[in-house]
């Protein structure tokens, strides 16, 4: 075995206190890393949840302040979509109203010769019917009246005859009356 002389001893003594005490010191070291570390990451977790809650709170406060200006926007959008559609229906409309307008007139001509025609041909057959009508309404007014004539005829006829017949009768009564003075006396 190998001798060590009091001095290394006593530094042997001396450097085994300082590991021990290091070792100690280390120990405790570790530990109050441990739990310091165990602090921080209880920290930090808290801190997470926070900074999420904070961060959620924000987006909703962001959505809150978005959205009226997002359909502020969407609406102008709207708007401005809306008057560019009246404004194509009224270019539309005054369009077909001076295509209407260049084409009225030869239109309006079409339409009155046409019409002409019809109504050409309806008076035609109007008046073919009215006097179809006229002439049986001519015809039955004037058998009518020619009846009531005849009959009335008939009848002054047979009264005249009548009375022709009594007036010869009084006449030849009468001659034979004057005959019969004139050789009586």
């Amino acid at each position: 075995m190998a001798t060590f002389s009091p001095e290394d001893e006593q530094h042997a003594r001396e450097t085994l206190k300082v590991l021990s005490e290091l070792k100690e010191k280390t120990e405790l070291l570790s530990e109050h890393v441990e739990s310091r570390k165990e602090a921080l990451e209880e920290e930090i977790e808290e801190n997470l949840h926070e900074a999420i809650q904070n961060a959620r709170d924000s987006l909703e406060r962001i959505q809150e302040n978005i959205e009226p200006k997002l359909e502020k926007i969407i609406q102008e959008r709207l708007d401005v979509i809306r008057h560019q559609m009246d404004e194509l229906k009224y270019d539309a409309r005054e369009s077909v109203r001076g295509e209407i307008d260049k084409m009225s007139d030869a239109l309006n001509q079409k339409l009155l010769s046409a019409l002409e025609g019809t109504v050409r041909n309806q008076v035609s057959q109007g008046m073919v019917e009215l006097r179809a009508k006229l002439g049986d309404a001519v015809r039955e007014e004037v058998n009518g009246s020619l009846k009531d004539i005849r009959e009335t005829s008939r009848d002054s006829l047979a009264k005249i005859q009548q009375l022709v017949w009594v007036s010869l009768g009084v006449a030849v009564l009468a001659g034979v009356g004057a005959a019969i003075l004139f050789f009586t006396r």
